[in-house]
């Protein structure tokens, strides 16, 4: 999610899409971007659904910005984990909060500790990414999520 204090909704767009181009990323499969007030909010959703895949192109994204911080959050009544990072874009229209996520299978070995909540996802660090990134999909089981337990 961008969300611009007075940063337009063309400003906002222009300014993802130009980072896009700047940067060898992951393009998003979806992108949304919406208006109020003055204000603009960009999500963008990234494809892939292994932890190893999503993880991967989280860190690439998480290296062209600033002020990061990433997130793992469990939805009720569904059957994934949304992994996100949210940073700072800079450009000439000023600076923005950017939220890029991908949705990975819930595993209930890798992520036990995290229960599911309507709006609330547990804090991890980037280490927890780059482990991820660096572990193939098949052995991804016997990685448990520990930051909810660390959290309590």
């Amino acid at each position: 999610m961008i969300t611009a204090s007075g940063v337009t909704f063309a400003n906002a767009a222009a300014m993802l899409a130009g980072h896009l181009a700047d940067h060898a990323l992951s393009e998003p499969v979806s992108l949304s971007v919406a208006t109020s007030y003055g204000d603009s909010t960009v999500t963008a959703q990234l494809r892939g659904n292994t932890v190893s895949g999503v993880a991967g192109d989280l860190i690439a994204w998480a290296d062209t910005l600033s002020l990061v911080t990433v997130e793992a959050w469990r939805p009720p009544e569904r059957n994934g984990v949304h992994l996100s990072i949210v940073g700072t874009l800079t450009g000439s229209a000023g600076a923005v909060e950017l939220k890029i996520y991908g949705v990975v299978d819930f595993d209930r070995v890798q992520f036990a500790d995290l229960q599911p909540d309507k709006c609330r996802g547990v804090s991890l660090s980037l280490g927890h990414l780059h482990t991820w990134a660096a572990t193939p999909s098949t052995t991804m089981d016997i990685l448990v999520l520990d930051a909810a337990r660390a959290a309590r």
